[in-house]
């Protein structure tokens, strides 16, 4: 899993991140103290990784393939 995060694209690095953050909203959503909603915790993951990927494809920010220097 390092290997193909270390050479994804902002799209692939945004799937990951959005699923991984689903997972943590349908986590979260089952806390007592922590429930506001799973599609409210899921919006605020997603509006966040629709931050990165657009950083990413403006260059704003560093792709992980980038990081790893598998563009050169």
């Amino acid at each position: 899993m390092p290997r193909f995060l270390r050479n994804a694209t902002p799209e692939t690095y945004f799937i990951f991140s959005a699923l991984v953050g689903a997972a943590i909203a349908a986590g979260a959503s089952m806390i007592p103290g922590l429930d506001f909603g799973f599609f409210r915790i899921l919006l605020i993951l997603l509006s966040i990784d629709v931050i990165t990927y657009i950083a990413m494809k403006r260059g704003w920010m560093k792709t992980p393939r980038q990081r790893s220097g598998a563009d050169r």
